[in-house]
């Protein structure tokens, strides 16, 4: 007599559904990828379609002071692809002016020295710079200098680099720092980057007709005053080369 096979059925589980949490999980990493573009997009757009970027005429005047040595190095900068770095003796004045390149000018060194030179900027900007200014920057910036000639060299080999667009609210920092009377902008700085990196530059010393600074009595009681005439014929030929 044959036994009665009865069939085994096995118990078969019902698949989970993963579709709703698959969903949210591919719209979160949209939503990260796209806030992550956007945070990118607008940061170098911000910066790249500034009015200080697409200015005509950037103007940078800086001080500096080691032992003896005191200067103004003038920088215009230009959308044109040229800058031209002018150096003013302290104490310089013109004949018949009662103004004087002191100093303690700060920022109202700018327009006195547009006036001399019979120019204007759309944007203008002032910092003092001291040995230890230029050695926390160019620390920041990944290179060495010790004098605002070397400065000017190394950032000009340098350029504007993609990280900068992060950056360069620091190294305004540094200028404000080091240096209380800056008038220096994160932009003013992304600027100077871009604009020295990409442009030709030319320089110019204005002579002086003595070698050392006269002085000058005034008053009565027999105050004196530092000056240093500027050649006329120098400042003339100075003048013609930033008008071309």
């Amino acid at each position: 007599m044959k036994s009665l096979e009865v069939p085994i059925m096995s118990l078969i589980k019902p698949k989970r559904r993963r579709g709703p949490k698959l969903l949210w999980l591919i719209i979160v990493v949209i939503v990260v990828v796209a806030a992550g573009a956007g945070y990118v997009y607008f940061t170098v757009n911000g910066v790249k379609n500034s009015n200080e970027m697409k200015a005509g005429n950037v103007d940078y005047l800086f001080y500096w002071q080691e032992g003896d040595d005191s200067l103004y190095y003038y920088l215009r900068t230009s959308t044109g692809g040229r800058t031209s770095v002018v150096t003013f003796p302290v104490y310089a004045t013109i004949e018949n002016s009662k103004q004087v390149l002191d100093p303690q000018m700060g920022a109202e060194a700018v327009g006195l020295i547009h006036n001399w030179l019979g120019i204007k900027s759309d944007f203008s900007y002032f910092a003092n710079l001291s040995p230890d200014l230029i050695d926390t920057l160019t620390s920041k910036l990944g290179v060495g200098a010790s004098n605002p000639v070397q400065l000017v060299d190394v950032i000009a080999l340098r350029g504007f680099k993609i990280l900068d667009y992060w950056k360069i609210s620091g190294y305004a920092e540094i200028f404000k720092e080091y240096d209380g009377s800056s008038t220096l902008t994160p932009r003013a700085v992304a600027v100077l980057l871009e604009r020295l990196g990409n442009s030709s530059r030319m320089a110019y010393q204005l002579e002086t007709s003595t070698q050392f600074p006269m002085k000058i009595s005034i008053g009565v009681g027999e105050e004196s005053v530092s000056r240093l005439y500027l050649r006329p014929d120098s400042l003339d030929s100075v003048k013609r080369a930033l008008s071309n």
